[in-house]
């Protein structure tokens, strides 16, 4: 978690960082990067930018017929007039990218059915060895990141007023506000569609920026 100190010089407080132009791949990450760490669950970037994101379940319109997916443009567009409204610029952003598919909770099914199968029928070894060759299979598959699919996220930010503690702990508390709001909102739109939406931890917003700087790592 970033430590920032208290400190009485204004001029010391202001956000007055530019990002420089790219030097022919000589700049290391942090020196490319915009973000200075995280605090709670948000991202702390060098423009003074307080950050939170959210991910979104999607809805499938391949399952839709034309009349309810033009109400799914409908609905989203409602939210999209009610949430950027005058005023908020681009304070949220949607990006969709690859990741791999997270396979850990149907592995952990598959291994408690195996020790079960193990501790309760031992003698049906060739239903064991079939469940053992499913988590070796799909164990390897994650390993390697070679199943992906897309991953809806929003990102909402509001602006640090400096860099004083203060000031850091209330730009919390309204992207707090703020990140509820918009998830309720957008829940409520497309209610009829079952969309979810859920505010990432920081260990799950580290691992989407791990993807993002090192996606094979």
């Amino acid at each position: 978690m970033m430590k920032l100190k208290k400190n009485n010089q204004n001029t010391e407080l202001n956000w007055d960082y530019e990002p420089p132009k790219i030097n022919n791949k000589k700049e290391t990450i942090d020196d490319m990067s915009l973000i200075v760490g995280m605090y709670g669950n948000y991202i702390v970037s060098k423009t003074g930018n307080l950050i939170g994101i959210m991910e979104v379940s999607g809805v499938n319109l391949d399952l839709l017929n034309d009349t309810e997916q033009e109400d799914v443009f409908n609905d989203y567009g409602a939210f999209l007039m009610t949430t950027l409204g005058d005023g908020v610029h681009d304070s949220i952003q949607f990006i969709e990218p690859t990741v791999p598919v997270n396979m850990t909770e149907y592995l952990n099914g598959l291994k408690k059915k195996y020790l079960y199968l193990q501790q309760t029928h031992p003698e049906q070894t060739f239903k064991i060895e079939l469940i053992a060759s499913y988590i070796d299979h799909f164990t390897a598959i994650q390993n390697a990141k070679n199943m992906t699919t897309k991953q809806h996220l929003m990102i909402v930010k509001v602006k640090i007023k400096d860099k004083s503690l203060e000031s850091l702990d209330l730009a919390v508390e309204h992207l707090d506000e703020k990140m509820n709001q918009v998830k309720r909102d957008l829940e409520n739109a497309l209610t009829d569609f079952d969309l979810t939406a859920k505010n990432l931890t920081n260990q799950e917003v580290i691992q989407i920026l791990k993807n993002l700087i090192n996606y094979n790592g």
